[in-house]
């Protein structure tokens, strides 16, 4: 009595009664396999147990197929041209790529990048679609299991087992609406202190690298609105006596068209790089790949 796993035949079982099937010959399709035939004549016993006829019977003409081998051979050809086409690399044309990719981020990134992400994406992809979305607090499980695609955020905030891709640097600034009654043509560390602030907590937590510079210095400040936005807070300041620091991503461009003052932080503080994360499971894959490298260029 045989187990069911000796009856099974293998890849490797397979492509030796292919051989066989296709010489007719034990000798020359051992060769054909690169085996001597001693291997070939023990393959054969298996392959008799496995499907359960003689497959082939010698005759002054060579090894004739019984009708049961000629029946299997076009499936056995069809499940080794499968089993070789999973490892060969995939053709990838991004002009016929229907997929929609979720990237993880926040309305800075959005601003700054998603405009000219579009662009390249309707140029060269024209079936793909983006969504974006905010970053959840949970975000590697979403990457692992495929949900997110992409986060991007600073990158000293990627979290740790991720792939990384830097994008972009930028650094702060401070600003104020234009007719500020406190505010002329200084902001000193005094006054920046004393002013009621607006701070942009992507995920709403408190702190950041302006409290930290602050604390270090024995200092703190009142922060009386939080919002995860960095669109509403440069309109917010705009219409109040608040002090925004945020990106120069964010206030450069909106300073004009919301009426605000900039100013260099009164406490030094670093810049930041904006970089992309990814799990390690979609690293090779030929479609992320080519979302990556549209990403970069977008971000040059």
């Amino acid at each position: 009595m045989h187990s069911m796993h000796d009856a099974t035949p293998d890849l490797g079982l397979l492509s030796l009664f292919d051989a066989l099937h296709a010489e007719r010959h034990l000798t020359r399709a051992a060769a054909r396999a690169g085996i001597g035939q001693p291997a070939m004549s023990r393959a054969l016993t298996r392959m008799r147990r496995a499907f359960g006829d003689p497959l082939f019977v010698r005759t002054a003409r060579g090894m004739v197929p019984t009708p049961r081998a000629d029946a299997l051979a076009p499936g056995v050809r069809k499940v080794l041209h499968d089993a070789a086409a999973l490892v060969k690399t995939r053709a990838f044309d991004p002009a016929t790529l229907a997929r929609t990719f979720v990237v993880a981020t926040s309305d800075l990134v959005e601003a700054h990048l998603l405009p000219r992400l579009t662009e390249l994406v309707e140029r060269e992809a024209p079936y793909v679609d983006v969504v974006t979305r905010a970053v959840s607090l949970d975000v590697v499980p979403e990457l692992e299991d495929g949900r997110v695609d992409l986060v991007i955020v600073p990158q000293r905030n990627l979290p740790d087992g991720l792939m990384v891709q830097p994008l972009f640097d930028d650094t702060f600034l401070c600003a104020v609406r234009r007719d500020h009654p406190e505010v002329r043509r200084k902001l000193t560390l005094e006054r920046f202190l004393a002013l009621r602030h607006v701070q942009i907590a992507p995920q709403g937590r408190p702190g950041g690298p302006v409290d930290d510079a602050l604390a270090a210095r024995g200092l703190s400040r009142r922060v009386a609105v939080r919002t995860p936005s960095f669109l509403a807070a440069p309109l917010l300041v705009s219409r109040s006596d608040f002090v925004l620091t945020a990106p120069r991503l964010v206030l450069e461009p909106l300073a004009a068209p919301f009426g605000l003052r900039t100013f260099p932080l009164p406490v030094a503080i670093p810049g930041f790089r904006v970089a992309s994360g990814w799990h390690p499971r979609a690293h090779d894959d030929p479609e992320h790949r080519w979302l990556r490298g549209l990403l970069a260029r977008a971000a040059r």
